[in-house]
């Protein structure tokens, strides 16, 4: 092999070499591409969390509008509301005894 041939031999190495280190480290990489994806998945499972959530809220809601008890239990637990013929009986809670 003349120098001529080794030069070019050492030059397209190296750019190789180099094309090679971006395809995998840069940006748009593989590296890159990994981190892509695995933030898609991260979304796309916020976004199925978030969905479940709304269809929760949204028969919460037609609950709230269409159903007289549950209405009724909301009050109760939430608002701490009780009805006309209910006696309610508030106890003071004993003090512990520090040692």
């Amino acid at each position: 092999m003349d120098v001529k041939s080794k030069t070019v031999l050492v030059l397209g190495s190296i750019i190789l070499a180099v094309l090679l280190v971006f395809i995998i480290m840069g940006k748009r990489g593989i590296m890159g591409l990994y981190v892509l994806k695995e933030m898609r998945d991260r979304l796309e499972h916020s976004n199925q969390v978030m969905k479940e959530e709304n269809q929760a809220l949204y028969r919460c809601i037609q609950r709230l509008k269409n159903d007289p008890e549950y209405i009724e239990n909301v009050a109760r637990k939430e608002l701490g509301m009780v009805s006309e013929d209910e006696i309610v009986y508030q106890f003071k809670k004993k003090k512990k005894k520090s040692r």
